[in-house]
């Protein structure tokens, strides 16, 4: 895992360029000017952008559920003048009222546009990138996330201190930002895909993809709500969004490099999504006190939030485009809908906050109130998080067909599955002059690391080296459509073939013993069988 770092390109870190121009649009007065620097117009950027934002990953997102060719039709050339120009629109709404060519009563028109123009193209850099990084190999994407996380943070705050200090035009600074991002995501574009991909529409697929990932979407609604509520209270309260949100950066920045050291430290691969055990009870301590430090530090609290989240975004980011990847699913459908059910929750946080701060005299009680009733919330989140629950609403038809095969005879299905494999395979080539198949016992002392099962052999003759391997991969991959397994299930599955040991499996794939003890038990259970022997048998009947 410390060498995971030198697969890192730079162009696997774009979505930093354009995460950063979307915080600089949402989150800061930088670009606005004169008698549109207001809390009123940042808010009404931020509900705007997000809205947009929002609208847009739903409809590309049901368009490529339903046709994933889709998304290769869409122009991302198109999307980034959406940005630049809302950009512009959005920087020179102040200047022109100032001048007095523009009414300072319709100062509101080239800020929605601006907003919504941004908002739209920023959603579809979201998902884009999402589609790309969920095509990576989780190993890789548990240390590129953190680093984006890294370096948007660390562009944030340099460009606030160039304009704020330095003089220079925020436009110029945060324009070039979704180029660059463009430019990276193309080259990533031209990277084959790591395994197999959804190349045909699979509502089944997406449905259980989507229904693995129910305490993150419920996680993300809770914090996404209480974090707008947050963010918008101490906007109105220190009176600039860009105020507000340079010293959580920085925390940031810190917490990303905590986060990049874990990952390169770690001799196994880790899962990010155990921060959750500590991100959660973090954020439960801040509303229990909330109502005890509003009135003295409110962007103290702010910051403890906002780097909560900040390592919550990259939770979000990692498990999303793992699960499109243990799936063969689209990383932009997957990501699509858990950021804009995100938005939805947090504008309604947005509100609550605003609303609140708008009641004079300190409404001191009714913080008290939301702080008590945000420490139950999260309580039963952790009770959820812990549990590991899923909704059956998700799972319905697969909880119907899992039933169905394993009251069935497991004869008549390995029978349906020969024929899948029979005619997905190749004659064997028969040639008494090739050079016998390997040996079991050759093969058990390789390195594991692109397992090959053994040739299946003729009465004449064996394929070659290469033939074998070739067939026995499109066995498991047959096998692993049949039985629907997640692509990570499916990796594990040729080393249980060839009865490699729990420890074995682990280091070949730098997981943790008990990682691939769950793989196992999963595998099992999907396949209807009892014990690795058994799945060994089932295999061994097609090779």
């Amino acid at each position: 895992m410390r060498m995971i770092w030198k697969t890192l390109r730079p162009h696997h870190v774009g979505l930093a360029f354009f995460w950063a121009c979307s915080m600089l649009t949402f989150r800061s007065s930088l670009l606005l000017e004169g008698p549109a620097d207001n809390t009123s117009c940042q808010t009404l950027i931020v509900i705007v952008s997000f809205v947009a934002n929002m609208t847009t990953l739903f409809l590309i997102a049901s368009r490529i559920e339903r046709n994933p060719t889709f998304y290769d039709r869409l122009k991302p050339g198109a999307f980034t003048a959406l940005i630049i120009i809302g950009l512009v629109l959005l920087s020179g709404s102040g200047p022109l009222a100032s001048m007095g060519l523009l009414p300072e009563s319709a100062l509101a028109a080239p800020i929605v546009t601006g907003a919504v123009l941004a908002g739209a193209g920023y959603g579809y850099y979201w998902g884009s990138w999402a589609e790309y990084l969920g095509r990576m190999h989780p190993s890789r994407t548990s240390f590129y996330i953190p680093v984006v996380l890294l370096l948007t943070a660390s562009l944030f705050v340099v460009i606030s201190i160039c304009s704020d200090h330095g003089g220079v035009p925020a436009l110029l600074l945060i324009a070039p930002l979704p180029v660059l991002s463009q430019l990276c995501l193309a080259r990533c574009k031209q990277e084959v895909p790591e395994g197999r991909y959804a190349s045909n529409a699979n509502s089944d697929r997406y449905r259980t993809a989507l229904g693995s990932l129910v305490s993150l979407i419920v996680s993300s609604l809770v914090l996404s709500c209480l974090f707008g509520f947050v963010w918008q209270m101490t906007v109105v309260s220190v009176g600039s969004a860009d105020d507000a949100h340079r010293l959580p950066l920085i925390a940031n920045i810190i917490a990303a490099a905590g986060l990049i050291a874990l990952v390169l430290l770690a001799r196994k691969r880790i899962d990010l999504s155990f921060a959750f055990r500590v991100i959660v009870p973090g954020i439960v301590v801040l509303f229990a006190i909330m109502p005890l430090f509003w009135e003295s530090n409110p962007v103290m609290l702010n910051v403890i939030m906002s780097t909560g989240y900040g390592m919550f975004d990259v939770i979000i980011w990692y498990m999303v485009v793992s699960t499109a990847y243990d799936f063969a699913v689209s990383g932009f459908v997957i990501g699509g809908i858990v950021r804009a059910l995100s938005i939805i929750a947090r504008l309604v946080g947005i509100g609550i906050g605003y609303v609140i701060m708008l009641i004079p005299e300190r409404p001191s009680m009714l913080i008290v109130g939301i702080s008590v009733g945000a420490v139950y919330v999260l309580a039963m989140l952790l009770v959820l998080q812990s549990t590991r629950h899923r909704f059956s609403f998700f799972f319905q038809e697969a909880d119907a067909r899992q039933e169905k095969s394993t009251s069935a005879n497991i004869g008549d299905a390995s029978a349906t599955l020969t024929g899948q494999i029979a005619a997905a395979m190749p004659a064997p080539q028969v040639n008494a002059a090739e050079a016998p198949a390997r040996s079991t016992d050759r093969m058990a002392a390789e390195a594991p690391e692109q397992p090959a099962a053994k040739p299946a052999a003729t009465g004449a003759g064996s394929m070659s080296e290469a033939e074998a391997e070739s067939a026995s991969e499109r066995v498991y991959d047959q096998i692993a459509e049949y039985y629907g397994l997640t692509r990570r299930e499916a990796e594990v599955l040729p080393y249980l073939a060839r009865g490699r040991s729990a420890k074995v499996i682990a280091d070949a794939l730098f997981v943790s013993e008990s990682t691939i003890r769950t793989h196992t038990r999963r595998i099992l259970e999907k396949t209807a069988l009892h014990s690795k022997q058994e799945l060994i048998d089932l295999i061994d009947r097609y090779e």
